[in-house]
């Protein structure tokens, strides 16, 4: 069962009984899982070994048929939900209500930015031209907090130094070049610690400011996320880039 035919089975989920508490559709929770896995670009293998349960519960599950209670609250946790997203019962809104809410509200907003890991002296001075950056970290555990802080502080140097505001910016290809030599020695030091940096360009105009480039550094455990090294893009929620009103006045 391919996705069209899942969303086309969606639609044709009869309506409930308003005031009877229900889990969600298995269709729905199909649809979820499938798509969930393809955004962490995990095999359905790697799937079931982060969920603990067999490959063939997976395959079960995107083909929308019955698996028990624990196996879908494994995989749910597995991709980051709640325990009981997938389970327990709650109260009607319809078919064609829940699929825009599960799915157009967790995927509506999002944005494919190309990435690839941050290791070259190009990837550093894409990141430093561009107005704002953001570094999307999930899964990695508050013991990093520093390292990756520094990293952000190191981007934040590169930014001020290549930008016109300085008054005598590293106009020698040496100085350039040991710049980013020191930012790239940030970037080994949490690859020496289990994660993943990748980095990508993402426009994001804004209301006056229609070249407004975004820088997205993507930092993930190896550990929970062992296919990000070979990640080509991440999305981004659109609504993270925005800038908030009033950022650039006096107030």
């Amino acid at each position: 069962m391919n996705a069209q035919e899942l969303l086309d089975k969606i639609k044709e989920l009869p309506n409930k009984p308003v005031d009877v508490p229900t889990p969600p559709a298995i269709e729905l929770v199909a649809m979820v899982v499938r798509w969930g896995r393809h955004l962490k670009q995990w095999k359905a293998t790697t799937l079931a070994d982060f969920a603990r349960v067999s490959l063939s519960t997976v395959e079960r599950v995107e083909r929308a048929k019955k698996v028990s209670d624990e196996a879908l609250d494994r995989i749910a946790q597995a991709l980051g939900h709640a325990p009981g997203a997938f389970t327990t019962p709650s109260l009607p809104i319809g078919p064609d209500k829940a699929a825009e809410q599960h799915l157009v509200e967790a995927f509506g907003h999002l944005e494919p930015v190309a990435v690839s890991p941050m290791k070259t002296h190009k990837a550093i001075r894409d990141a430093a031209k561009c107005d704002a950056y953001l570094i999307h970290r999930p899964g990695v555990p508050d013991t990093h907090d520093d390292h990756i802080a520094n990293l952000g502080e190191w981007l934040d140097l590169a930014s001020f130094i290549l930008s016109d505001i300085v008054e005598e910016p590293l106009s020698s290809g040496r100085g350039r070049r040991q710049l980013y030599n020191d930012i790239l020695a940030r970037v080994s030091e949490l690859e020496r610690r289990g994660l993943t940096v990748l980095s990508g360009v993402m426009a994001a105009p804004q209301p006056g400011m229609p070249d407004w480039k975004v820088a997205i550094v993507s930092v993930t455990p190896r550990l929970t996320d062992p296919g990000a090294p070979r990640r080509r893009r991440v999305l981004v929620d659109r609504r993270t880039v925005a800038v908030t009103p009033g950022w650039l006045t006096d107030d």
